[in-house]
């Protein structure tokens, strides 16, 4: 099945009461992933924000969490641009990396997604973007390990550059991110011929 198939079929999903309302999980946390061909990147930014206007319009609210953009919130708080530069040209890439995986630690990071949550009010589901752009310096799973406690009821999609077999992630089909077995996957087709 094409994208852009899973797409229309991803749009009605949303919509439906039992997805809003986390029916029929069998007391399982409403984490969804859904996972796209990397190449097709542009063509997701794009829909998910057509996606998220046309919820709204059913007054359905969205909170849509940019992971790469909180690590850089997070890190202008503790480093201008500049020491990152001086850092990275004295002391490499490497060790760079490491240092902002330091800065960006699980509990960090869970912290600051807690006060976007706390600063919106009435969201009726997630939408956690920017996977790709966030790796290396953050891992998908531990990110949506970290994510369970806070959520509750609350659906969350992690629109996820890669691929998720219901058991472990690989990030852009390449890197295996980890095994995950707390989430579902979103518009799940592996048993719908390909086009």
């Amino acid at each position: 099945m094409k994208i852009e198939e899973r797409l229309e079929l991803l749009k009605d999903e949303l919509h439906k009461d039992d997805f809003l309302n986390a029916r029929g999980l069998g007391n399982e946390v409403p984490f969804w992933i859904f996972d796209y061909p990397p190449e097709k990147e542009l063509l997701l930014r794009d829909t998910i924000t057509k996606i998220i206007l046309n919820l709204e319009k059913k007054s359905i609210r969205v909170l849509e969490i940019n992971l790469y953009e909180i690590c850089l919130e997070i890190l202008e708080k503790k480093i201008s641009a500049e020491k990152i530069s001086v850092f990275e040209e004295s002391k490499g890439s490497d060790e760079l990396l490491k240092k902002l995986k330091l800065m960006l630690k699980p509990d960090v990071l869970k912290n600051a997604i807690q006060q976007k949550m706390n600063d919106s009010d009435g969201f009726q589901m997630i939408f956690l973007t920017g996977v790709g752009k966030a790796w290396p310096m953050v891992r998908s799973h531990t990110i949506l390990n970290n994510l369970q406690p806070l959520l509750g009821n609350i659906p969350l999609i992690t629109f996820y550059p890669g691929k998720y077999s219901g058991f472990d992630l690989s990030l852009f089909g390449k890197f295996k991110d980890a095994n995950y077995y707390r989430a579902f996957r979103l518009i799940n087709t592996d048993n719908v011929p390909q086009s």
